[in-house]
């Protein structure tokens, strides 16, 4: 649950909107999270093989995050959710016929 990736404050930070969010909290908008995390650093992502990726992810460049970055991280979750929470079409395979 990122713990790796933050400091303690962080971690008690993102937790706290967890328990906020009511049923759900952890298990769906942990997910939005992620995706809002893995977002902040797509353009790195995108031009990186295999191996420098695997890197990358064991090493997040998250050390001298503040709480500033933290309400950017859920601010652009919460986007997230709002758009596509309750919609399981995002999650199908697009196959054409």
């Amino acid at each position: 649950l990122l713990l790796r990736e933050f400091n303690l404050s962080s971690v008690m930070r993102l937790w706290d909107t967890y328990l906020s969010e009511g049923d759900g909290g952890f298990e769906d908008f942990h997910v939005y999270v992620c995706a809002a995390f893995l977002c902040q650093f797509s353009g790195q992502l995108k031009g990186m093989e295999f191996d420098e990726l695997f890197q990358f992810m064991q090493n997040m460049p998250t050390e001298d995050w503040t709480d500033t970055e933290i309400e950017v991280l859920l601010s652009q979750a919460y986007v997230l959710s709002t758009l596509f929470g309750g919609s399981d079409a995002h999650l199908q395979s697009q196959t054409s016929a």
